[in-house]
C-alpha cells in the first residue's frame, strides 16, 4: 500500500472512531435523560420505532425494518412487545390480507410526545450552538455518510 494511501485509510480510521465515540456518547446521553425522567417502560429501540410509525402511519413491517436497520425477526418482535403494551396496533391492509399497516395507538402518542421532547431538548444543547450552516453541512455530511451505508448494504 503507497504513503498517501496509508494516511487515507488511517485518516479515516480515525475519523470512524471518533464518529462512534460520539454516537455511542449521544445514546448514552439519550438513555440517561430518558432514565432521570423516569416513568416509562419503554427504551430507545421501542420509542425509536413507535416514533417512525407516527411520522408515517401505516407503514408496513418491512418499511420499518429497513428504516431502522433491522432484519425480519428483530421487527416482529418489537413489533409483538409494543402491540402488547398497547402503544402499538397492526391491521391487515385492504388489497393485500398478508400485508400488515402499523399505527400508533393513543397511548403510544403519549410515549412519542415525551421521547420527542427529551429528543429535542438534547438536539438543542448538542446542535443549538451550532449556525443554521453550520448544522445544514453538518446534515449533508451525515446524508452522504448514510448513502454509503445504504450502497453497502446493497452489494452484501
Amino acid at each position: 500500500m503507497s504513503q498517501p494511501k496509508r494516511r487515507e485509510t488511517a485518516s479515516a480510521l480515525a475519523t470512524f472512531q471518533a464518529f462512534m465515540t460520539l454516537f455511542g456518547s449521544v445514546r448514552q446521553q439519550l438513555k440517561t435523560r430518558m432514565q432521570d425522567d423516569g416513568g416509562h417502560a419503554l427504551g430507545p429501540v421501542h420509542l425509536r420505532a413507535l416514533s417512525l410509525c407516527q411520522r408515517h402511519p401505516g407503514w408496513t413491517q418491512q418499511q420499518l425494518g429497513q428504516a431502522m436497520g433491522r432484519d425480519k425477526g428483530q421487527i416482529t418482535r418489537l413489533i409483538r412487545e409494543l402491540e402488547e403494551q398497547g402503544h402499538l396496533a397492526r391491521s391487515p391492509d385492504e388489497q393485500d390480507r398478508r400485508v400488515w399497516r402499523l399505527n400508533v395507538t393513543p397511548a403510544g402518542e403519549k410515549e412519542c410526545a415525551w421521547f420527542l421532547a427529551i429528543e429535542a431538548e438534547l438536539a438543542g444543547d448538542l446542535f443549538g450552538g451550532l449556525a443554521a450552516k453550520e448544522r445544514e453541512q453538518l446534515v449533508q455530511l451525515l446524508g452522504g455518510v448514510q448513502e454509503r451505508i445504504s450502497a453497502t448494504s446493497d452489494e452484501a
